[in-house]
């Protein structure tokens, strides 16, 4: 085999794009030598026609050298740079570009390499994720065992706080001193409520696994927050898949999820438009289960997305948020081995997808998901639900 026909086989079979030139002693391509059949695809040239350019009149990223690279290529005879290629569909591709200077018989050679590095992009982003999710869960970690103690410690005084309040209310005969004990015993048990946060967050006890149907907590749950919901004008619409497989939960934990995530849509919604629309979808993913809580809030900007699940982070004021909400949230899904995801843009509301794993060694032939829709507006009751928590959790 002739070394030229060897040559352009190697050539042709190179997974990355190859183009020889000559440039100016400006650094501008005034000539093509060669190129592979990857590099042809990429500016959009047959072999032939290629090899006919007389004056490279190309827009292709890879040929534009300005003149500080051209300056750097010429000092240090090699480049490399990233850039994104814009295909014929109108897709922008992440390329890297090696440059490699030479000189033959007085004239600057240029053999550029490309390569499509979309896989590679992929695969660092994924890097970052898991990366923040690992931060993510160290630092739960490290705050869990702080509070663990801390928790117990306060608990203590807290338990007779409330004892005490709760019989000096029972002795007290003037209304004005019995509404004073009142509010001690209120704000006691709002604290009690934060102390019993932080212990769920330091993970202080087993949990109570059992087999439960999804869609069943999302129904109880807004049963407790529907008055609440009608009240502030937000309309609930569940779109909650039948035959949605039962798995291994903690039923109150899960509800525990939900409320948090209901009162934080309720209230961002309100403030903002005084209104609003709660979507809760569920859906049959196969090895996993997906709830889908959106609302059209106001959304959340970049920077507070990246911290909502951080212990004590909150954008409330004082008196209506620790900080612990979501943290705690997060904690449970990972308790369960699930994800939770959040996608929010400023001005287009707030999504969260929590995917729960199918745990069920029973699980019987399961029959194709049909979803049922229900809009939830009870302004025609009456009355509220018997049972409402006073303090629920932020």
């Amino acid at each position: 085999m002739e070394k030229e026909e060897l040559f352009h086989l190697f050539l042709d079979n190179m997974l990355d794009a190859v183009a020889v030139y000559e440039v100016s002693p400006e650094g501008k391509p005034v000539k093509f030598m060669e190129a592979n059949e990857q590099m042809c695809r990429y500016i959009g040239y047959t072999h032939e026609e290629f090899l006919d350019l007389v004056t490279v009149d190309v827009n292709f990223e890879g040929f534009n050298i300005n003149q500080t690279l051209w300056l750097e290529l010429r000092e240090s005879r090699y480049l490399l740079s990233e850039c994104l290629h814009k295909t014929k569909d109108n897709i922008s591709v992440p390329i890297e570009i090696h440059y490699h200077l030479f000189q033959l018989e007085g004239r600057n050679i240029v053999f550029t390499t490309i390569r499509d590095i979309s896989e590679r992009k992929k695969a660092e982003e994924n890097q970052r994720r898991l990366e923040k999710d690992l931060n993510l869960s160290s630092r739960l970690a490290s705050v869990g065992a702080l509070t663990a103690g801390v928790a117990h410690e306060i608990n203590s005084p807290l338990t007779s706080i409330l004892g005490f309040s709760e019989r000096l209310a029972r002795k007290c005969t003037s209304e004005e001193q019995h509404r004073d004990i009142e509010r001690i015993h209120t704000e006691a048990l709002r604290a009690a409520k934060v102390v019993n946060n932080l212990r769920t967050f330091a993970r202080s006890y087993e949990q109570e696994k059992k087999l439960c149907g999804l869609n069943d907590v999302i129904r109880k749950s807004i049963e407790l927050r529907e008055y609440e919901l009608v009240i502030q004008n937000i309309v609930v619409e569940l779109e909650l898949a039948e035959n949605l497989p039962a798995t291994l939960m903690d039923f109150y934990k899960i509800q525990q999820v939900l409320i948090n995530m209901i009162l934080n849509a309720e209230q961002a919604m309100y403030q903002a438009h005084g209104r609003g629309r709660l979507l809760i979808k569920t859906e049959d993913m196969g090895n996993f289960i997906r709830m889908i809580i959106e609302d059209n809030g106001p959304g959340i900007s970049p920077e507070i997305a990246e911290r909502v699940f951080d212990p004590f982070f909150t954008t409330k004021e004082d008196s209506r948020g620790t900080g612990l909400g979501l943290s705690v949230c997060y904690g449970i899904i990972m308790e369960h081995d699930g994800k939770v995801q959040l996608e929010s843009k400023l001005g287009q509301g707030t999504r969260f997808i929590i995917d729960l794993p199918v745990k069920n060694s029973k699980i019987p032939q399961r029959k194709p998901s049909k979803v049922v829709v229900v809009k939830v507006n009870a302004k025609t009751r009456a009355k509220p639900p018997k049972s409402l928590p006073q303090n629920p959790p932020d």
